[in-house]
């Protein structure tokens, strides 16, 4: 009898050291759904990496994409025929600031679930309060929600810059250039030069300017000479007095 009762009990605290000492959450089942998920991927990239190469490059072509076809929307510009698969990585690449934007944005967003992962780890009170939200039901739907953050930011990015350049072209603050052509363009008269233009875009067969409110296309052929319009001090000083103290600037 004493036999059977110590080997009971013996069995009874193998069972109890087998128990977790407090239950899991549901944030904790999904959790390590994550970090299972999140182990694979990286273990399947680092074995095809020429996968990782192929999917920077459609990311930057379609953040390109997005930011032309955007720009020249605002100026009423079908800019699609004039363009080829390597002008949206090149327009990318032409506004690394697009690129950094989003990179801070999905980062901010990760940074915020490893916060909250961390305090619903620390603080169990705090797992416990918000663990209706990591209930199986929501789980599928939340890992989809949050695989389609880094493309919702892809396009907020993209439109946004679009919107901020357009402005900032149609306001006459970005940098002018003079554009000396080859040959004539036939407008109203055989023009071999243009004053004040300012650049949209490049592409690898076309020069997109604006120029005298119009968006004028030129073949890279026909350009004989781009030279910067420098900017007068006099123009970009606050009420004169920045052109008054700046030597060489004599005051009118």
């Amino acid at each position: 009898m004493n036999t059977e009762q110590g080997q009971t009990g013996a069995l009874a605290q193998t069972e109890t050291a087998a128990q977790p000492a407090t239950p899991l959450l549901h944030g904790d089942v999904y959790d390590q759904k994550v970090d299972s998920f999140a182990r694979r991927t990286g273990q399947y990239l680092l074995s095809q990496p020429a996968l990782l190469l192929t999917g920077s490059y459609l990311f930057c072509s379609l953040l390109g994409m997005i930011f032309v076809v955007s720009l020249f929307d605002k100026f009423d510009f079908a800019v699609l025929p004039y363009l080829e698969i390597s002008d949206f990585l090149l327009a990318a690449l032409s506004n690394p600031w697009t690129i950094l934007q989003f990179v801070f944005w999905t980062l901010g967003v990760y940074l915020l679930l490893w916060l909250d992962r961390i305090a619903r780890q620390r603080f169990r009170g705090y797992a416990r309060l918000s663990d209706r939200f990591y209930k199986p039901r929501y789980q599928r739907l939340s890992l989809y929600m949050f695989a389609s953050l880094p493309v919702l930011f892809l396009m907020d990015v993209a439109l946004m810059e679009a919107i901020s350049q357009s402005r900032a072209i149609k306001a006459g603050t970005t940098p002018r250039f003079n554009l000396s052509l080859i040959y004539p363009v036939f407008d109203d008269n055989k023009t071999m030069r243009m004053e004040q233009i300012q650049i949209i875009a490049r592409s690898v067969s076309y020069l997109f300017v604006y120029h005298e409110n119009q968006i004028k296309v030129i073949p890279h052929a026909n350009v004989a000479g781009l030279l910067p319009q420098p900017v007068p001090v006099a123009i970009t000083a606050s009420n004169g007095q920045e052109a008054a103290n700046t030597p060489g600037v004599k005051k009118q």
